[in-house]
């Protein structure tokens, strides 16, 4: 299961991977990771029983931690989506917005392709930890995600392609939590398979947009977990 080849974590799309059919044609060149080892167990796609057998051989191998029961990881979309966005943090903030757009340069307007939640979802979110009794955090992030480097739009929309506006989508979603009197536990993020077995294994787990998070969401409630979102 182990591989001493370093897999290309930058064109690593987990989420896309496991649920599009990419992944079966694709996860040779990512020797090593789960979703190679998923592959290795089945065709199928979206095969979340194999999955499941899959993230705890890994953890297992890997020695990989798992959450504090009283602590609810906060899943946070950023890297492209956001840094090389037209919008501001602020307006990202504000309202739904979308990243991929269609052959005629408008954005596509379907849930698959809003990532980045908003801070009205938070809020919905922070109302409903406090009725859990949760009151501690942590948040788990890529500020250099950048898996569709075909889709940067830095040039087009004047952005330099850093990493500031991902940061600062963070730091705000952070200060509002701790306003909101939540103690916020570091994570330092490391590879993607491990953030990712790192989050099934939540107790409570707040998704953001995108496949990656969506999967997670999935299995944390496949493992007995609660899922916290705006949804009633």
């Amino acid at each position: 299961m182990a591989s001493e080849v370093e897999p290309d974590w930058a064109t690593y799309r987990l989420g896309d991977f496991f649920h599009l059919p990419e992944g079966r044609k694709r996860h040779g060149k990512y020797p090593g990771t789960i979703i190679d080892e998923y592959y290795k167990r089945t065709s199928s796609r979206s095969d979340y029983a194999v999955m499941r057998e899959v993230i705890d051989d890994v953890r297992s191998i890997r020695g990989i931690e798992t959450p504090k029961a009283d602590c609810c990881v906060v899943h946070l979309r950023t890297g492209d989506i956001i840094d090389t966005s037209e919008f501001s943090v602020d307006q990202t903030l504000e309202k739904k917005r979308y990243y991929q757009m269609d052959e005629k340069g408008k954005y596509i307007k379907a849930k698959w392709n809003q990532y980045a939640k908003t801070m009205r979802y938070y809020v919905a979110v922070a109302k409903k930890l406090k009725k859990l009794g949760i009151r501690k955090l942590e948040f788990s992030y890529r500020l250099d995600f950048t898996p569709f480097p075909d889709l940067d739009r830095s040039l087009m929309f004047g952005r330099v392609g850093d990493h500031e506006k991902s940061a600062e989508y963070v730091r705000k979603i952070n200060d509002f939590f701790i306003g909101e009197s939540f103690e916020v536990v570091r994570y330092d993020s490391k590879d993607a398979d491990h953030d990712f077995i790192y989050m099934c294994n939540s107790g409570f787990f707040v998704p953001s947009g995108g496949g990656f998070s969506k999967t997670i969401a999935r299995m944390v409630k496949l493992r007995g977990g609660t899922v916290v979102s705006n949804r009633r």
